[in-house]
C-alpha cells in the first residue's frame, strides 16, 4: 500500500487532503513544516509527497529540494493557493511532478496522486 505524507503548515489544509485521500487506502501521514517532512521522510520514505508552497521556515521550494536529496524516487504533488508560471518551472526544476491549486477538489487530488503513483510502477 502505498505511503503519502501531507506537508502543510494549515492544519485545515492538511485534514482536508486527508479527508480527500482516506477512502483511497492509501497509508497517510501529516507534517506541518518542512522540517518536520524531512525527518519524516528520514524515519519512512513516502511514496508520494503532497506539499504546500507557502510555509514558514522553509518554503515548499526548499523543503522539495531537501527531500529530493533523500527520497529521489518519491513523487512530488506542490499544492498551492498561487502558483505563478516562473515558481511552477522552478518547482518543476526542483523535481515536482504535478501541480494542484488550492482548492483542490476532492476528484483532482484522488486522480492527480493515483496518476502519479501509477506512473511510478510503470517506470
Amino acid at each position: 500500500m502505498p505511503n503519502i505524507l501531507i506537508v502543510d503548515d494549515s492544519p485545515f489544509a492538511r485534514n482536508s487532503i486527508r479527508r480527500s485521500l482516506e477512502a483511497t487506502g492509501f497509508e497517510l501521514r501529516e507534517a506541518a513544516s518542512g522540517a518536520l517532512a524531512i525527518e519524516a521522510a528520514r524515519s519512512r520514505t513516502p511514496d508520494l509527497v503532497t506539499l504546500d508552497l507557502l510555509m514558514p521556515g522553509m518554503s515548499g521550494l526548499e523543503t522539495l529540494l531537501e527531500l529530493r536529496k533523500i527520497c529521489p524516487e518519491t513523487k512530488y504533488v506542490i499544492i498551492s493557493a498561487d502558483i505563478q508560471t516562473i515558481t511552477r518551472q522552478e518547482l518543476a526544476d526542483g523535481g515536482a511532478h504535478a501541480f494542484l491549486n488550492k482548492p483542490v477538489s476532492r476528484s483532482d487530488l484522488i486522480e492527480t496522486v493515483t496518476r502519479q503513483l501509477n506512473t511510478s510502477k510503470n517506470e
